[in-house]
């Protein structure tokens, strides 16, 4: 199972590293029974890894394997969680997406925020599922053995009743997760992020070209070094991004006043 559904993996690895740029593999989003050869796998890669569920970060901890970051999905939403697991030997850890900006800087605060890691531009995954949509529409196959594997050679997306555009992407044993259409983004929470401590971010990209990568790497590059606004960025990003920008989960309510009868 794992030299099949990982196929293409190493080379890719490879190609990275070979141009000197640090390397970070991020885990399939779920494990089932027989499929501990995929956690071997990962642990003989040699980099670092992005881990998505509980059972893995144990298997790899007892594996010895250095270098892991929490995922979102691992549910760190407040200081007791992230602190357990941290100390699983996690060296960093995503806040889950239940918390919204503000929610983040104080957990990051408590918890240690020179290891939290926030993710500032993604799609949200909205549903991870079995059923693989590759394979129903664009094979007469049922199962990777006759598909054809569509998922390697298109992009597909699920257009809603808006004519929004919603990204499916193939996972390890023919899952689909499928993605939000806008790209959530955190620019105008990072003063106060960096406020609380936090220094490391991640960027996370669905079906955005070469050109759509580079400008927002860049543009969050240059408001991180301090050579332009938040501002300035928030309007880039409404013009890179293929289906619009959104706070999602990140959006704090603002107060409302109280009033009491008296």
């Amino acid at each position: 199972l794992g030299d099949l559904v990982l196929d293409g993996l190493l080379p890719s690895l490879e190609r990275v590293q070979a141009i000197g740029v640090p390397v970070r593999v991020a885990s399939p989003r779920v494990l089932k029974p027989g499929e501990d050869k995929i956690a071997e796998f990962l642990a003989k890669l040699g980099c670092g890894l992005v881990v998505r569920s509980a059972g893995l970060l144990e298997r790899l901890r007892g594996m010895g394997v250095k270098g892991l970051t929490g995922d979102f999905s691992l549910n760190a939403a407040n200081v007791v969680t992230a602190g357990m697991l941290l100390d699983m030997g996690l060296e960093r850890l995503t806040p889950t997406h239940d918390l919204n900006a503000e929610q983040i800087a104080e957990m990051a605060r408590e918890a240690g925020a020179g290891r939290m890691e926030v993710v500032a531009y993604q799609h949200l995954p909205v549903f991870h599922t079995e059923h693989c949509v590759f394979c129903r529409f664009l094979s007469e196959g049922t199962s990777y053995l006759d598909c054809g594997r569509p998922c390697e050679k298109h992009e597909i997306a699920l257009e809603d009743e808006q004519g929004r555009r919603h990204p499916v992407v193939a996972d390890v044993g023919c899952r689909n997760t499928v993605f939000g259409a806008e790209a959530q983004q955190g620019v105008g929470h990072l003063r106060e992020w960096r406020k609380a401590g936090i220094r490391h971010f991640r960027l996370e990209f669905v079906h955005e070209s070469e050109e759509e990568v580079a400008r927002v790497v860049e543009g969050f590059r240059e408001v991180l070094e301090g050579r332009k606004t938040e501002a300035w960025l928030e309007r880039e990003l409404r013009e890179i991004a293929p289906e619009g920008v959104t706070e999602g989960s990140l959006y704090v309510p603002k107060t409302e006043p109280v009033f009491r009868i008296l």
